[in-house]
């Protein structure tokens, strides 16, 4: 059976216009089975998904169906119970979408659906995780520390943001964003050891990030060879720059060319920890909740079921 959790104000209100208008009329023309519940607040999701996926044994074929943002995603990661008989799909109606962006869906909310009505077999995706001195949570896409963090963080309260997202613009906010975010960084030093033992020493470490995939922040493609069935996280890390050099390199990151510049270092393992001098905030698929200090990264031990 089809469960399907709407996030009605994702992309300010599109989510719930595309459930009434596309969606669920197609669902009763196919003659679907299917049951639908909308979030209300934060916390919602990810308390649905963990009611369904509990239950998930007494169901021949549970797909829990997500509309809504990699924000929306990431809840429903949070809340996943049972790994083995539980399979995840998607439906972006989110702002920055770098989950979709990655599996290269499509764009049109019609042919996503069919895209999951008609899917055979679902595949195996990683997850990661993150443990800090506060908590732990889980990441679909990515979670970082540093200017992307604060990023995320200024971003859930911008107005702008409210504005841009109704003409559909609201990745611009991220840009804007993170270029005061980048003038006014407080200076940070971090120590990293990675799972092979490697240990860099990041001076005034602008941001790190572990990715799954190869975008966040609405595009900007971080981790250009970021591999979501390998079993290991893509590591950016970025220090040392002026800020001209910043501002020159972060364009580049649209179209992954950044890495040529110096400073800015990408690994690729199954675990790392981190140190920094001074607690910073954290992200988990652009979901910020607290400033954390020390954090180790990690793939997620089980494999997530997911329709493509």
């Amino acid at each position: 059976m089809y469960h399907f959790i709407v996030n009605p104000v994702s992309q300010s209100g599109k989510g719930l216009r595309l459930w009434q208008n596309k969606i669920e009329p197609e669902l009763k023309k196919q003659n679907i089975e299917h049951s639908v519940e909308f979030s209300k607040e934060r916390g919602d999701v990810t308390n649905i998904v963990t009611r369904i996926s509990s239950q998930s044994k007494n169901e021949k074929n549970c797909i829990i169906v997500i509309l809504g943002g990699d924000g929306t995603v990431n809840d429903a990661v949070q809340g996943m119970k049972d790994f083995d008989n539980t399979t995840l799909a998607y439906i972006p109606t989110g702002s920055s979408n770098d989950f979709a962006r990655d599996l290269k869906f499509p764009r049109d909310v019609k042919k996503n659906l069919q895209r999951i009505l008609k899917a055979k077999e679902p595949v195996l995706m990683d997850i990661g995780q993150v443990e800090t001195e506060r908590g732990t949570r889980r990441f679909a896409v990515s979670s970082g520390i540093g200017f992307d963090g604060a990023v995320c963080q200024k971003s859930v309260h911008s107005i702008l943001k409210k504005r841009l997202n109704k003409i559909g613009l609201g990745k611009l906010t991220y840009l804007g964003i993170a270029l005061n975010q980048i003038i006014n960084a407080p200076k940070v030093d971090a120590q990293v050891k990675f799972s092979d033992g490697t240990e860099p020493q990041l001076k005034n470490l602008l941001f790190m990030a572990a990715m799954v995939h190869k975008y966040e922040g609405g595009g900007f493609k971080f981790c250009p060879k970021a591999d979501a069935y390998d079993g290991e996280l893509d590591f950016i890390c970025a220090s040392n720059k002026t800020i001209p050099g910043i501002l020159v390199a972060l364009p580049t990151a649209f179209f992954g060319f950044h890495t040529i510049f110096k400073g800015i270092e990408i690994y690729r393992f199954k675990a790392a920890e981190v140190k920094t001098s001074i607690p910073l905030w954290l992200h988990t698929d652009g979901e910020v909740g607290y400033k954390a200090q020390y954090l180790d990264f990690s793939t997620f031990e089980k494999k997530l079921k997911f329709i493509l």
